[in-house]
């Protein structure tokens, strides 16, 4: 039955007529009072008990939340999203999962907010960033599982963690790119904006080495790390920080970069370290996913850095150095935490990459 607004209204002061006050303050209203005032004012009035006591409470919710009994305004139109739509829609996108609203709209004839809604609304999907990750070559895999089972047999210890450094470098860039297909300017005039970029990028070099301890660093460097520029400018300050008992027990992690494994580095290493050192060899290529520096402080550092507009190298070095300092024990903690979990999920995934199962 589709009531009249006049019954509506007469329904609603029924209902208050109806009540009656309880001891305790509250009130209790009477839906048999409510109906048989109904029908005495509307005798021609066919409707079922239930079909009244739903419509009653949907007026009283009404009135009480928006403080009116009316319909919010509809479209009037009916929804183009029918069962057989919505599964065309979802066959599509099982067949080719990255395939844009827009696409998909001109496909299926619906607009891209009715693509949008059935997507969202109907079939509870979402839209997932892709994460780009290094490429792993077939030998890559093994050395993967061996260095980790090494860890696991050697390191997974928190006390020895505290001394041993995992170490990286990085390049901060004071300007970033600006990709001239993305980059609009609004305006009811073209203002033929431009932006000026550097022929030689202005950037800085970041070398850190993080232990479940401390972080020793950041030691800026400006030209491209040689050998010499490597024992020189990064490790001899390096080893100057030392404590006595990481340099008695610790161990000393660095990639397999050409500056890292010349002879004389390696040499000059095992004067601190002896045989120590996790790098070539033992250390596996395109494996950013388990050292500390990559998988969490660089990419910690690059989402704080750059938060504020930075116009100097000096401007740039301070929040660097500042958030470094900023990083408490208790997220180092968590950090080699996480570097345990991710050496066992890099074994029970057969060196692969793992991210997605963390």
């Amino acid at each position: 039955m589709v009531f009249t607004p006049e019954q509506d209204a007469f329904i609603l002061v029924a209902h208050f007529r109806s009540g009656t006050r309880n001891p305790d303050g509250t009130w209790s209203y009477s839906l048999q009072s409510c109906i048989d005032q109904f029908t005495e004012a509307f005798p021609d009035a066919n409707v079922g008990y239930q079909t009244f006591a739903n419509h009653k409470g949907v007026l009283v919710h009404r009135f009480e939340t928006k403080n009116c009994i009316c319909k919010g305004k509809t479209t009037g139109r009916k929804t183009v999203l029918t069962e057989e739509v919505t599964e065309d829609i979802q066959h599509r996108l099982e067949q080719s999962p990255n395939k844009s609203i827009r696409k998909l709209s001109a496909q299926t004839g619906l607009s891209v907010g009715s693509c949008h809604k059935a997507l969202q609304k109907v079939l509870h999907m979402h839209p997932y960033k892709v994460s780009v990750v290094h490429e792993l070559l077939p030998p890559d895999f093994e050395r993967r599982i061996n260095n980790c089972q090494w860890f696991n047999n050697n390191l997974n210890d928190d006390a020895l963690l505290g001394l041993t450094f995992f170490t990286d470098e990085a390049w901060f860039h004071l300007s970033g790119y600006v990709n001239s297909q993305n980059y609009r300017t609004w305006a009811t005039e073209n203002p033929h904006s431009f932006v000026e970029t550097s022929l030689h990028p202005i950037e800085v070099g970041v070398w850190v080495a993080i232990s479940r301890r401390r972080i020793i660093g950041p030691i800026f460097f400006h030209d491209t790390v040689n050998a010499e520029r490597y024992r020189t400018n990064i490790l001899q300050p390096f080893f100057e920080q030392l404590h006595d008992d990481e340099c008695q027990y610790g161990y000393f992690q660095q990639d397999g970069a050409t500056a890292h494994t010349a002879g004389s580095t390696l040499r000059f290493l095992q004067e601190v370290y002896d045989d120590r050192i996790i790098s070539q060899g033992l250390w596996p290529p395109r494996s950013p996913d388990l050292t500390a520096p990559d998988f969490f402080l660089f990419g910690h550092l690059k989402n704080n850095v750059f938060k504020n507009r930075l116009h100097t190298i000096d401007e740039l070095q301070q929040p660097i150095t500042h958030e470094i300092e900023n990083i408490t024990p208790y997220t180092l903690q968590r950090v080699f935490d996480n570097m345990k979990r991710r050496v066992n999920m890099c074994i029970a995934n057969e060196g692969n990459h793992f991210q997605h199962l963390l």
